[in-house]
């Protein structure tokens, strides 16, 4: 009896380690998608269910690649994002750098895992920002499966997974150094930015069929020489504040931000 007993206490104790060890994992994943709580100026990130509606009726499957080229297409409109189930309680992220991870690490970090399956989400970070310095830059990076940034409402980056289209989006990039995790990243559209200059920023990330998502968006200004790395160039992340977390998994090469950006509130 006792023999029994002991070994149900040691099974116990183990799935309770276990247990704590996955939530303890959990936690650790949640901070790349940002924080529950405002405690500086950053982007506000929206979490959006396409498969559902803010009545949280099941929908007829979204494409989202022809909903997404419909968006971009409209501007970045809102509007056309107003039927679907849209989670309550945002999150505020300082960057959008993602290690590829399980895609229901995203309704996780938003506390709507039981609600929201992980496949067909997309997630809207916004804010106003400016530069720490005058300068013309871009963004580049890349996502499995999708990402798209705008200022001021023009599209200036789209930066899919390599087997990811959207439909008619308006704007057509070009794979090239660096690496990123799926293949080579996509640089944007240069822009000219200068401090005090209030822009806004919209960025969007998704994920379609589930499995593993991941998000990776840099930042280069030009003339400026960066770090190289066995001859590619290491990007700086784009961030709005001091990185105060560690960055783990599967990753590209990377920089922090010397002087992170502004956000505006």
């Amino acid at each position: 009896m006792r023999l029994i007993e002991t070994w149900s206490l040691g099974l116990f104790l183990l799935l309770l380690f276990l247990g704590l060890t996955l939530r303890a994992e959990e936690a650790g994943q949640a901070v790349y998608f940002g924080k529950k709580e405002s405690t500086e100026a950053a982007l506000i990130g929206i979490l959006y269910d396409l498969k559902q509606d803010q009545q949280r009726n099941s929908l007829k499957w979204t494409k989202a690649t022809e909903l997404m080229g419909q968006f971009l297409r409209a501007g970045w409109d809102e509007a056309l994002l107003n039927k679907f189930y849209r989670v309550t309680k945002p999150l505020y992220a300082t960057q959008v750098f993602i290690p590829q991870m399980d895609a229901d690490s995203a309704p996780a970090a938003f506390g709507v895992q039981d609600t929201v399956k992980p496949r067909n989400w997309l997630i809207h970070y916004k804010g106003q920002v400016s530069p720490p310095k005058a300068g013309r830059f871009r963004f580049l990076g890349g996502s499995d499966d999708f990402m798209a940034v705008a200022i001021n409402q023009t599209t200036v980056l789209i930066a899919n997974h390599p087997q990811i289209d959207f439909e008619n989006p308006g704007w057509k990039g070009v794979r090239e150094d660096p690496w990123v995790p799926n293949g080579r990243s996509v640089k944007g559209d240069w822009f000219t930015a200068k401090p005090g200059e209030i822009m806004d920023i919209d960025i969007i990330v998704g994920e379609i069929p589930g499995g593993s998502f991941g998000a990776w968006l840099f930042i280069e200004q030009e003339g400026v020489k960066y770090e190289e790395r066995k001859g590619q160039m290491v990007p700086t992340i784009f961030q709005v504040a001091r990185r105060t977390f560690d960055l783990k998994g599967d990753l590209p090469a990377y920089a922090d931000m010397p002087e992170p950006w502004i956000c505006h509130q």
